[in-house]
């Protein structure tokens, strides 16, 4: 089982919607999905998917009974929550981390942290995925751009390349989410028809 935590502090809670249907489009079936609908588990050929949207109440419980992610997906975050210790050690255990680096105290989450894979994105030159080349008019139009070799899970690499993408939406902060969903799929080696097709059916995911 592969667990994936997002800690995103937005109240649509988009990473998780697109991550969840990512795995919808690439044939994953919902196996199970609790009433807050901010966990869900997802199978298909008995490779299970557990994906947890991790609010701020559910920091320590998720510490306390021992999950260790994964991935684990950083968006955006209360400037106070980024001092918060237990949050910290979640992701130190995590396997790979997928961190905005725009936010001013990114790096606060990273404390002492020697086990994980940094995945950093965002607008900054020094991160590992940029976009580029971005216009906004009805639709977001941009490169995103994966400017280092990443090791995946499974033996997947990821080689540097460019990824056109189009969002429905003309708010700039929604790049972030589409960028860490799309990071996430690429760790996980997710197939190139499912790819495509994410790709051909976000522009309408977003607003």
């Amino acid at each position: 089982m592969i667990i994936i935590g997002i800690v995103e502090n937005t109240l649509e809670r988009t990473t998780f919607r697109l991550l969840k249907k990512m795995f919808f489009i690439s044939n994953y079936v919902l196996y199970y999905e609790n009433q807050h609908r901010n966990m869900a588990i997802l199978n298909k050929e008995n490779n299970i998917i557990f994906i947890i949207d991790i609010s701020p109440n559910l920091i320590i419980p998720l510490k306390e009974i021992g999950i260790d992610f994964n991935i684990l997906i950083h968006t955006f975050l209360n400037k106070e929550d980024y001092e918060n210790q237990n949050l910290q050690q979640l992701f130190s255990k995590s396997d790979y981390v997928i961190i905005n680096c725009d936010e001013d105290k990114w790096n606060y989450l990273l404390d002492n942290n020697i086990k994980s894979i940094v995945i950093t994105y965002g607008f900054n030159n020094k991160a590992t995925i940029n976009p580029s080349s971005y216009n906004i008019d009805d639709i977001m139009e941009l490169n995103i751009c994966f400017q280092r070799e990443i090791k995946g899970m499974n033996n997947v690499t990821i080689e540097p390349f460019e990824l056109p993408i189009k969002i429905r939406s003309t708010e700039k902060l929604d790049i972030y989410p589409v960028i860490a969903t799309i990071t996430c799929i690429l760790l996980l080696g997710i197939d190139e028809l499912s790819m495509d097709n994410f790709m051909y059916s976000h522009v309408n995911l977003i607003k």
